[in-house]
């Protein structure tokens, strides 16, 4: 019996340290730039917080990044690809916080 490979999520909170519309959407375009170069992604959403306003909501983050993979071994791939350093390199100082959730579906 073969093991089924799961697909994995990674689901990122940035806090960044300019938060003006104009450096909210250059950063945005940088994020979607880089991931566009890494073939192993097979789907991602990159967002700002949404207008919806209930206690439980989290809103102080300023992007939300979720990206996934048909497995682990793609997953990894991504990690050590050349545009996700040089990316990481770029623009962390750009950023207070960042808090990653990897997840398996």
């Amino acid at each position: 019996m073969t093991k089924k490979k799961k697909k994995l999520t990674v689901i990122l909170y940035i806090w960044l340290k300019d938060t003006s519309h104009k450096k909210i959407d250059i950063f945005k375009n940088r994020t979607v730039s880089f991931l566009d170069q890494i073939e192993t992604i097979d789907n991602y959403h990159v967002g700002i917080p949404a207008s919806t306003y209930r206690p439980i909501i989290e809103r102080s983050y300023t992007i939300a990044l979720v990206v996934t993979f048909k497995d682990k071994k793609a997953h990894d791939i991504y990690q050590e690809h050349e545009a996700h350093k040089t990316f990481i390199d770029d623009c962390q100082h750009l950023w207070t916080y960042v808090k990653i959730f990897d997840t398996y579906k």
